[in-house]
């Protein structure tokens, strides 16, 4: 095919005319910096020059002058408009300025346009969004110190010896259920908590003061080794801490009128401990959710890099480019899990609590989490499950579903599967994100329930084309 062969009709809104002559202009946008007593310049590059087009353009025929005022009529539209270019093919341009339109004696029936355009690109202005994590951070700051305050109502002193003894076993009862509560969970923690039952003596008895035991209980929460980025290990402690505020060894105790006075006050005092315990937990559950790797996250190979793997040194790697991988991000179904966990918890100390600002603090921290959950949900990926009738290697079965085998590793990590070369016959996770159609022998046995309307159209369409075409 000959380069003319190849050429387009030009056309600008769809009114069609020849061309004699075309050129544009292409490159880079640069700023040089020069500086005193320096021979070498910086130049700065400032991103792509603007496409503009110029065209010396012609109508030609008997009718050259109604071709000339339709021509006219499209350049005098406002915005831009399609310009069919013989060799850039189709853009979207603006005409750039004046247009010139000449006439000659010596070139009868023929209308000359010197025409000129810019690119049209995009309008777009900043948005804005919320900082979900910072605000979550704040409202659980801010509920801490309610429960600095409200612990401050604690006192034992000037009390009977045999109630401080009633209070200091209770609260010792207390600690001795959350070490055991989070033994299998971390045992840092769980030593931290066994550790503040031997100090409860010091803790709790005047001159200590709230705030003090706050701090330690808070100390002990975050004894654990949660900070690392594994969201599985995160996953876990949010519903320990939901589920020490679930639970009901502490429950408030009542207070009844019939009480006599060392019940009601061995009572009324073990509830500040139990509340503090509790509240500190649910702030902490509520907290660990910021910590939680977002979807895009990436950990670099050599930077905050978690105990117990080897950091390897040498000069010649000094100029190495660092190797980022990504992060293992928390699942549709995980954050959703998380996000009922914790709103149980805290409708739950919401109905215990008596204090009107602990409470209004815990309804804030609650908005907060939904909302950043929310936002989280937006950027995870939906999945679905899958039944796979025969065992079948991790490569083949990325090959398979997505048609890309590098995502044998997902398959692998979202399953918790044994071995990559064997992936039994049973029914395994599946992230729906270009995901093909599924292969004869794959049924499909749940779409994601929060997905939307659009999509389960799009997957049912797909589910009966499929069924038509006799899979």
């Amino acid at each position: 095919m000959a380069w003319k062969d190849r050429l387009q009709n030009a056309s600008f809104r769809g009114v069609p005319f020849k061309v004699e002559e075309e050129s544009a202009v292409v490159g880079r946008r640069m700023e040089t910096h020069e500086f005193p007593n320096r021979d070498k310049p910086y130049s700065e590059d400032l991103g792509k020059v603007t496409f503009r087009p110029t065209i010396t353009a012609y109508v030609i025929g008997d009718d050259c002058f109604d071709q000339r005022d339709k021509l006219i009529e499209a350049l005098n539209k406002p915005g831009p408009g399609a310009l069919v270019h013989p060799t850039f093919g189709e853009l979207q341009v603006c005409v750039d300025g004046d247009i010139r339109v000449s006439t000659t004696n010596n070139e009868g029936r023929m209308v000359r346009f010197d025409l000129r355009f810019v690119e049209a690109g995009e309008l777009s202005y900043p948005t804005s969004g919320a900082a979900t994590a910072q605000n979550l951070t704040s409202s659980c700051s801010a509920l801490n110190k309610c429960i600095s305050d409200d612990f401050n109502n604690f006192s034992i002193d000037g009390v009977a010896d045999f109630i401080q003894n009633d209070v200091m076993k209770s609260a010792t009862g207390m600690m001795g259920y959350v070490s055991d509560s989070m033994k299998m969970v971390d045992s840092a923690v769980s030593d931290a908590a066994r550790l503040m039952q031997g100090d409860i003596s010091v803790l709790l008895p005047p001159p200590s003061s709230g705030k003090t035991f706050v701090d330690q209980l808070q100390t002990m929460w975050r004894a654990g080794n949660r900070l690392y980025g594994n969201s599985g290990d995160l996953f876990a402690m949010i519903k320990s801490f939901s589920g020490i505020s679930l639970g009901s060894d502490l429950a408030p105790r009542g207070v009844w009128k019939t009480d006599s006075a060392t019940t009601k006050t061995t009572k009324e005092q073990s509830n500040y401990v139990a509340s503090a315990i509790r509240a500190t937990a649910i702030s902490e559950a509520a907290n660990t959710v910021v910590d939680l790797p977002v979807p895009g996250s990436q950990m670099m190979v050599g930077q905050d890099t978690p105990s117990g793997w080897a950091t390897v040194s040498h000069p010649a790697l000094n100029d190495a480019p660092q190797i980022s991988t990504p992060t293992a991000v928390p699942s549709w179904d995980e954050l959703v899990e998380i996000r009922d966990t914790l709103n149980s918890a805290l409708d739950k100390e919401m109905s215990r609590t008596g204090n009107d600002q602990i409470f209004s603090a815990l309804r804030r921290v609650k908005a907060d989490l939904n909302t950043d959950i929310k936002q989280r949900l937006k950027q995870t990926e939906k999945s679905a499950t899958i039944k796979l009738p025969e065992s079948l290697p991790a490569l083949v079965l990325a090959a398979q579903i997505y048609d890309d085998a590098n995502r044998a590793d997902e398959l692998i990590q979202r399953n918790k599967i044994a071995h990559p070369g064997f992936i039994p016959a049973q029914s395994i996770r599946i992230s729906s994100l270009g995901m093909q159609l599924p292969p004869v022998y794959f049924s499909i046995t749940e779409q994601q329930i929060e997905a939307t309307a659009s999509d389960y159209l799009n997957w049912a369409i797909s589910v009966e084309k499929a069924a038509a075409l006799g899979f």
